[in-house]
């Protein structure tokens, strides 16, 4: 503090730390099901049966490293035969790939002793005698050792040579996937929100990956200064585990919202998965990715300009016209409707339109087919905004231009004649 009065100083926070120790390892569980938790800041992988899948053991450690990167993680790596051993690299000699069980004593004892999980006096101890490296320390008396508060270390020697067993947990993800990720400081730009929305969407999809699973929907949670809160509900269209998918939605979603209050904390919830298994290539065209890019464009439509504005359309048993169709949810048709065969105009008048009336019929128009009888909805309650009952006597008829127009006579007094739908 003399030296930089301006240093922000914060009290560790062991909680966040395991929140993002759990996220790492929902996200690592993608590339093996045998994902460790190695506290206060390790994971310990167990890579030989996926070195086949991911293309052996340098593509598999560069592919680790570069989604470490992607999520803003400064990370240290190494590989060796038991998992003690690994660690303790990891923190000596970072990068160290050793595979020969033989040469394992070796590089251990190379090792300095800062790496034994021990009290720091019991480390000064050491160092004063002159036991700077493990293999110094393993020709120490053990029962001398002992005496001497290093009880443990012995034991810790053995494990990571292999001499006796070293078994641990496997982590177990949530089937509810829920992470949240705090801000170093409140944010009021939503750009600046993306970078900690891709780290949390790439455990998600590591999750989601390991579990062959997708998802069809995620909520985010903005959660800003004074205790208020925003929720994004992005719709996928579909079932999906693509990161990219999830964050060109999620920008979209975020560049339409105004936030009241900089944001302190991000959270991202995915409460249903479903399975999701790989598709095999077809051989005349790949169908299935076209759909998923139709669906990718609506949604892409939608975050961009709002739920309301893209809908799509479905058939509904009503024989009224005006209720025989229903906005819906774009590729949601909802139950199936078998199609009248009685001619249908698609263009339907907003309201139906007056004709004048004459002792022929609707003034100048000459009718071609009919009547089709509709008499339907007496049950519905007006005040529902819905028409209602109708009495009609519909007919195809030719206006003076050679159009065909959809018109009908209202059975219920005065009977007068209106237009109601025009064909193409």
């Amino acid at each position: 503090m003399a030296i930089a009065p301006g240093l922000d100083a914060r009290e560790r926070d062991p909680g966040a730390e395991r929140t993002l120790l759990d996220n790492l390892a929902t996200w690592a569980i993608q590339f093996t099901p045998r994902v460790c938790l190695d506290p206060p800041a390790g994971l310990v992988l167990e890579i030989e049966a996926s070195l086949r899948l991911f293309g052996g053991m340098a593509a598999l450690r560069q592919r680790i490293l570069e989604g470490c990167q992607q999520q803003g993680l400064s990370v240290q790596t190494a590989i060796a035969p038991t998992p003690l051993a690994a660690r303790w690299l990891a923190q000596g000699k970072p990068g160290e790939i050793l595979t020969d069980v033989q040469k394992l004593d070796a590089a251990v004892a190379a090792l300095p002793i800062h790496v034994l999980d021990t009290e720091a006096d019991v480390l000064s101890l050491l160092q004063s005698v002159g036991v700077h490296t493990l293999g110094q320390c393993q020709h120490l008396p053990r029962a001398g050792l002992a005496r001497r508060g290093g009880r443990n270390i012995p034991q810790q020697l053995d494990r990571a040579l292999g001499l006796t067993p070293d078994p641990r947990p496997s982590f177990q993800p949530s089937p509810q996937f829920h992470a949240r990720q705090e801000l170093m400081f409140p944010v009021k730009d939503t750009e600046a929100l993306l970078f900690v929305a891709r780290r949390l969407l790439l455990s998600l999809t590591g999750n989601l990956a390991s579990q062959q699973a997708g998802v069809e929907y995620l909520d985010f949670t903005l959660e800003q200064e004074g205790g208020s809160r925003q929720t994004l509900h992005i719709r996928l269209g579909t079932l999906s585990r693509d990161e990219q998918r999830f964050l060109l939605l999620a920008r979209e979603h975020l560049a339409r919202i105004t936030l009241t209050a900089p944001v302190q904390a991000l959270a991202l919830a995915a409460p249903e998965s479903h399975s999701l298994p790989g598709n095999n290539r077809e051989l005349f065209g790949d169908c299935t990715r076209a759909q998923e890019e139709r669906s990718f464009l609506v949604e892409r439509l939608r975050a961009r300009l709002g739920t309301e504005a893209v809908l799509g359309l479905a058939l509904h048993a009503d024989h009224r016209p005006e209720m025989a169709w229903r906005r819906v949810i774009p590729g949601r048709g909802g139950a199936n409707v078998s199609i009248l065969p009685q001619r249908r105009p698609l263009w339907l008048l907003p309201e139906p339109a007056a004709l004048p009336d004459t002792t022929d019929g609707p003034g100048p128009l000459l009718l071609l087919a009919g009547p089709e009888r509709i008499a339907s909805g007496w049950w519905d309650d007006p005040a529902s905004g819905n028409p209602g009952g109708v009495e009609r006597d519909y007919y195809l008829a030719q206006g003076a231009g050679q159009d065909l127009l959809w018109v009908y006579r209202d059975l219920q007094p005065p009977g007068r004649w209106y237009l109601h739908g025009v064909f193409s």
